[in-house]
């Protein structure tokens, strides 16, 4: 299962985002690559009194850090237009004319609101210590939370939100339908020729923009939370003591069936009071605690139904940080490297957080006493 699985949303509605805002990567370039325009934008940051920060790369398939590239443009949407204004170049007034529309505002908003939301189920299903059963709790009250956006309450919040944006920095917007162009009869057309209508109400921001978004997403988590992975996370459910369904025949039926193990019905109801009696007199919270807690002679199958429960590969984010390390050692200033210093490299890199814990003048005192030496790499005593 993957990463990812709430929030690779490649699909063609949320291109919206990417579409609308294509100019933020050569926004970002504008900014960061040229001294004169960070320097101009980092002034301008100061005169207005925000607190200084960077503008944020957009990423293409990293769904969670795209709210932090919209919340850094919002938080300096100001000094952005007034350096781009400022700036009286071809490339600064393309930007300004992207930015200057209330649909490329409207979605700043929408898209802040709806990734935050999911944000911290992705930040959560990328973590080392990931436990499926709070999982698939998680991911089933980022659903409720969506859900319930579905108003026209919420959606007049968010146009609210946005002409607030637009009035203050006089945004207008425009007034009837867009002029259409001409049909180009007798050409096969793979992509549209920039003629799409004007919004003009909050209705028609809800109808075009955010009740599809809002509703693509929801269909990508029902998905990809559906079929034998959610029949597997149920059944990893059934083994997590603060489970309604703990120990639940039912419920673990499918992880028994999927891994072929035969499960006793009377091994089933001796582990429930074995269970019941332990939690009377202490706090057991998790699948790691229950797991230690039963005797592999007394439940054999159990255990092996609980050791899979821990073990099943969730994610695929730690041999993706393996990767990300080796990427950034292996350089080419270290190409005539060997592969075991690139081994031993990679390991010190990965595994930082215990190294970190490591005395240096151990390592060093260690290694000075390994073998006799022509020079002394001791210091007296």
């Amino acid at each position: 299962m993957s990463s990812t699985l709430s929030f690779a949303i490649h699909a063609r509605l949320f291109q919206l985002l990417l579409t609308s805002l294509d100019f933020w990567k050569m926004s970002t370039h504008f900014f960061n690559t040229s001294l004169v325009n960070h320097t101009k934008f980092k002034e301008l940051q100061k005169d207005l009194g925000l607190f200084a920060s960077e503008l944020v790369q957009l990423s293409n398939t990293r769904w969670a850090c795209q709210v932090n590239s919209i919340k850094a443009l919002l938080n300096n949407i100001s000094a952005v237009l007034a350096t781009l204004e400022a700036t009286n170049t071809p490339i600064a007034k393309g930007i300004l004319s992207k930015l200057s529309k209330p649909k490329t505002v409207y979605m700043l908003i929408m898209f802040s609101q709806l990734l935050g939301i999911t944000e911290g189920l992705h930040r959560y299903l990328q973590g080392e210590r990931l436990d499926m059963g709070k999982a698939v709790e998680y991911k089933m009250s980022v659903v409720d939370t969506l859900s319930k956006l579905r108003t026209e309450a919420a959606t007049e919040e968010i146009f609210e939100k946005a002409m607030d944006i637009c009035g203050s920095y006089n945004i207008q917007i425009p007034q009837g339908a867009r002029h259409k162009q001409k049909r180009l009869e007798g050409f096969v057309l793979e992509s549209s020729c920039g003629a799409t209508p004007n919004l003009t109400s909050s209705a028609e921001f809800r109808y075009e923009i955010f009740f599809p978004c809002l509703d693509r997403m929801l269909q990508e988590l029902a998905d990809r939370f559906s079929g034998a992975g959610q029949k597997i996370m149920e059944g990893i459910q059934a083994c997590n003591p603060s489970s309604s369904t703990f120990l639940s025949e039912g419920a673990l039926k499918p992880i028994v069936a999927h891994y072929h193990v035969m499960i006793k019905p009377e091994e089933l109801v001796v582990a429930k009071n074995f269970m019941k009696r332990k939690m009377e007199k202490e706090d057991i919270c998790d699948i790691t605690t229950a797991f230690h807690l039963l005797d592999e002679d007394m439940f054999p199958t159990l255990k092996v139904i609980f050791r899979i429960a821990l073990t099943i590969p969730v994610s695929s984010c730690s041999c993706e940080r393996s990767f990300s390390a080796l990427r950034h050692l292996h350089m080419w200033l270290r190409r005539t490297m060997g592969q075991e210093r690139l081994n031993d490299l990679a390991i010190l890199s990965i595994e930082k957080e215990y190294l970190d814990n490591v005395d240096p003048e151990n390592v060093i005192d260690r290694f000075a006493k390994l073998k006799p030496r022509r020079y002394n790499l001791m210091l007296p005593q």
